[in-house]
């Protein structure tokens, strides 16, 4: 019997010793076991409290570890997977994004980037004590919101998507903003009164009516303002067999243009904001106007540079685009 127990404690203490022999400390002497449970806390925060329509909604979303440990987080490459946010309206309604990303089955094609082992694009991020990661986002390019509607968000931070689906941290605060509508551009008259010569609308004017009808996809809003035997000669795919056509088929390619640029072949447009307006003459402008557009979830920055002239034999005396410039933004 006390051969036995003699036996029974030394297979205990062999056993001991064999798990007391995997550290718990890395190289550096910080611990390996992630407290971002217990010491990590998300943060929401919103510049203001009013937006406007087609104004921009920047959520800072922000992850702080309030502990003395170190703690690891894994974002992966589409941030979609890591910042989840929880939008809803002031009748506790749930509101869809736009786009949901695709939660695919996590076998990837490898790339020359930092990789787990399935071959998912992720990248380690390290929080000493006090420390915090932020990422912003726009949260009008991912939802719809109405105007006249007051708006909470709430933010599920996934540590590590790829490899552990369940574990989430919820934001220890929820933010909320109230989106008003737009004032309404005051625009010049164009009645012609007695005695007086007739007023015009401007070329920021004009660009603005341009773009915003693209934006709500009022195609016959938006081509009322181009000249289209100039304009039509900005685009490869066109201009060519438009200078070679007959006098008789150009309408026919005209018409075919304007179903080619109701696709939106360079992206939905999201946002623009006019920078600037130069005069080379009396009937001439330049407008520099700031420009995102996105494609799928990618988003894409742009100045263009729109040419108008006026023509002042015209009964409507109304500026119109001839010529654009694009050029992309980093």
């Amino acid at each position: 019997m006390a051969r036995s127990i003699s036996a029974f404690v030394f297979l205990w203490l062999v056993l001991a010793e064999i798990l007391y022999a995997f550290p718990d400390r890395d190289a550096r002497g910080e611990s390996i076991e992630n407290f971002l449970a217990l010491q990590g806390k998300i943060h929401l925060e919103l510049p203001k409290r009013n937006f406007e329509e087609r104004e921009r909604i920047a959520l800072e979303y922000s992850i702080r570890n309030t502990g003395k440990e170190v703690v690891r987080i894994f974002p992966a490459g589409d941030y979609r997977y890591s910042f989840q946010i929880l939008i809803k309206d002031g009748e506790d309604r749930l509101l869809a994004p736009l786009e949901d990303p695709e939660f695919h089955d996590p076998i990837l094609k490898r790339r020359t980037t930092i990789v787990n082992l399935v071959g998912d694009a992720n990248k380690e991020i390290i929080l000493h004590k006090g420390e915090s990661f932020s990422r912003t986002i726009y949260l009008d390019e991912l939802y719809a919101f109405e105007p006249g509607k007051k708006y909470y968000v709430t933010g599920y931070f996934y540590p590590n998507y790829t490899e552990d689906k369940r574990n989430f941290l919820r934001s220890e605060n929820t933010v909320s903003f109230l989106l008003q509508s737009r004032p309404k551009e005051k625009v010049s008259s164009l009645i012609q009164l007695p005695g007086q010569e007739i007023t015009k609308l401007s070329p920021e004017e004009t660009l603005f009516l341009f773009l915003g009808s693209e934006m709500k996809k009022n195609w016959e809003g938006h081509f009322k303002w181009i000249h289209f035997p100039e304009y039509i000669l900005n685009y490869d795919r066109f201009s060519t067999i438009y200078s070679e056509s007959p006098v008789g088929e150009r309408e026919a390619i005209i018409q075919e243009f304007k179903e080619y640029l109701t696709s939106s072949p360079s992206g939905v447009l999201k946002y623009f904001k006019i920078l600037s307006v130069e005069y080379p003459s009396v009937r001439d402008a330049r407008v520099l106007v700031y420009v995102e557009r996105m494609q799928g979830r990618f988003k894409s920055r742009y100045e263009y540079q729109y040419s108008l002239h006026l023509d002042m034999n015209d009964r409507s005396a109304l500026w119109q685009i001839k010529n654009v410039l694009v050029k992309v933004k980093k």
